[in-house]
């Protein structure tokens, strides 16, 4: 008897695992679900200044508006609503996230969430009112999905565990590119508001043709023991199984790393600093066999209620010379500023 591989496999048996959790979600129903919509959203601009090119420009980077509704105690809807800078002069429209998440009395706390939703790995999140600084690091920009469509089950074990699974058509795929389908999960432990800390996990192939197996390892880790400090680490693991037209193998591997430290100096303005690190063994990343890394210093600032501002000078410098200068010379480093606004609403 032929045995069905897991990628063949798991689909059917979480569609069959989504009808009846739908099912016995239907189990109370409710006369009154509660409120009918929660708005909320960002409005997000800013200057950015290069000091290699001398290129700068003043730019509303980002609107979104996020919508959520209650439907009964057991059921949400969301949907993220952005407009992006495309960088070109004008803006491209996307749902962030939108999905359906239901907990089923039956399943005892389970969370079933189907849709397209934020990628649940790693230390960084991806809008700026969430953020302690102007930019990502390099960790999140190379070795990490943004979002994933798909299906994800997730659970608190307890007070302190929690625990995820998704099933996915690949990394920040709308739309599946290949026959196969990526699998990935976390497992997070929190010690009262002291620290938290999660391992994650994810594999499938990237590529139309099958001819790719990445796997990705990612552990995170924040620590807010002491007053009006933050620390946060993560460091990443990842590797792509290649096999070209000639059916030869070959393996790329890569590995990143960030420290991040912020401290309110009081409920007005604060301070974070970051280092953060990538090493592209192979170039497969970052287009360059290369060793990446950034130190980054931003004062944060609350300007009012829902008002705050950010100052970044972020320093990229490179083991080879990948960056370019006003006169177009290839140099080891680059220096950059921004002054960014942030209203959430």
């Amino acid at each position: 008897m032929k045995i069905l591989e897991y990628k063949t496999l798991l689909p059917g048996l979480l569609f069959i695992f989504m009808i009846v959790s739908v099912l016995s979600a239907q189990v109370e129903p409710e006369k009154n679900p509660g409120p009918k919509v929660e708005l909320s959203g960002f409005v997000d601009g800013a200057y950015f200044y290069d000091s290699n090119s001398g290129a700068n420009t003043f730019g509303l980077d980002q609107v979104e508006i996020d919508v959520i509704k209650s439907v009964s105690k057991t059921t949400v809807l969301r949907a993220d609503l952005e407009w992006v800078n495309d960088g070109a002069g004008g803006f491209a429209l996307d749902a962030e996230q939108g999905f359906i998440q239901f907990s089923p009395l039956i399943l005892g706390g389970l969370n079933v969430t189907f849709g397209k939703f934020n990628a649940p790995i790693g230390f960084e999140l991806l809008d700026a009112p969430d953020m302690y600084q102007y930019s990502h690091a390099l960790v999140f920009d190379y070795g990490l999905p943004t979002n994933l469509t798909g299906a994800m089950l997730s659970k608190n074990i307890g007070e302190n565990v929690d625990v995820v699974f998704y099933f996915s058509n690949g990394w920040d795929q709308n739309v599946d590119i290949n026959k196969s389908k990526t699998i990935g999960g976390r497992i997070g432990y929190s010690r009262d508001d002291d620290w938290t800390g999660g391992l994650s996990f994810i594999r499938g192939e990237e590529r139309e043709n099958n001819s790719g197996l990445l796997t990705v390892l990612d552990a995170d880790f924040t620590f807010t023991a002491v007053k009006n400090l933050t620390l946060g680490a993560e460091i990443n693991k990842g590797g792509e199984n290649l096999t070209d037209s000639t059916n030869t193998s070959k393996t790329v591997t890569w590995l990143g790393a960030l420290l991040m430290a912020h401290y309110d100096f009081s409920e007005y303005w604060g301070i974070t600093i970051r280092y953060d690190y990538f090493d592209d063994n192979d170039g497969s990343r970052l287009g360059v066999a290369e060793k990446r890394q950034a130190f980054t210093f931003a004062p944060t600032f609350v300007l009012g209620d829902g008002m705050g501002a950010i100052i970044e000078l972020r320093n990229d410098f490179s083991d080879k010379k990948v960056f370019t200068d006003k006169k177009g010379k290839a140099v080891k480093s680059q220096l950059a500023m921004a002054l960014e606004f942030t209203f959430t609403f």
